[in-house]
């Protein structure tokens, strides 16, 4: 209704493509995926069961799993021996990891492609005096999983950046509103002429015990200014 009454909308974050949104800003959660991939494979030296934890049906968690897949299949001996839907439930979390350890499973990696899984998986580990033993890779920055990395449980994050998000959302969606396309609801996706992007990623990066001294100083930083 807003984008019919000549008033700019853009998605942040979460994206929204049926929406008609002139635009997105936010994570490329495609590519997230791949890096968190890489990362796992290269910590698992190329070679491990993996167990991964998402929300199948969200259509950021989806675009992560599927890159996931895509950067595993080209280390043919990592393997993905259970993906479990966590339903945002800390409790379906908790529990998967506890029966299998106590189960004597082999599992090398849990992986985490939301942001609430793991930290309840190192609370677990940690538990089974296992921290530093299995590989644990988790997604964003939360406090509690940086300070599971600080303790060496959590062995890296994939972070992505809502602070940059917002921030140049806000100008993009300034200059939207100071140098308005016409039709602001044109087909701008499939033209070679478009004033817009479609889509703005914002990038991710990784935090692992050797740089997480250097993240919290940065944010330290930048809550100061």
């Amino acid at each position: 209704m807003a984008l019919q009454q000549g008033i700019p909308v853009i998605a942040i974050d979460s994206d929204a493509p049926n929406s008609k949104r002139p635009f997105f800003v936010g994570t490329d959660n495609y590519l997230a995926g791949k890096l968190s991939g890489h990362l796992t494979s290269m910590m698992v030296n190329g070679k491990g069961n993996v167990v991964v934890f998402t929300k199948p049906a969200q259509p950021n968690t989806k675009a992560r799993i599927d890159g996931y897949r895509r950067a595993i299949a080209e280390h043919p001996d990592v393997k993905i021996i259970q993906v479990v839907d966590m339903q945002g439930d800390p409790k379906v979390v908790s529990d998967i990891p506890k029966r299998l350890l106590d189960s004597k499973t082999k599992v090398d990696a849990f992986v985490c492609l939301e942001a609430i899984s793991c930290p309840e998986v190192a609370d677990v580990v940690n538990r089974a005096n296992m921290g530093g033993k299995i590989t644990i890779v988790a997604m964003d920055t939360d406090q509690r999983t940086i300070d599971w990395i600080r303790k060496g449980v959590i062995s890296a994050t994939v972070g992505q950046k809502p602070f940059t998000m917002a921030y140049y959302g806000a100008k993009l969606l300034d200059d939207l509103h100071h140098h308005t396309p016409s039709p602001l609801k044109g087909d701008w996706a499939q033209s070679g002429t478009s004033p817009i992007p479609t889509f703005v990623d914002t990038g991710v990066f990784i935090v692992d015990k050797e740089s997480v001294a250097s993240f919290l100083q940065q944010n330290k930083g930048a809550a100061s200014q």
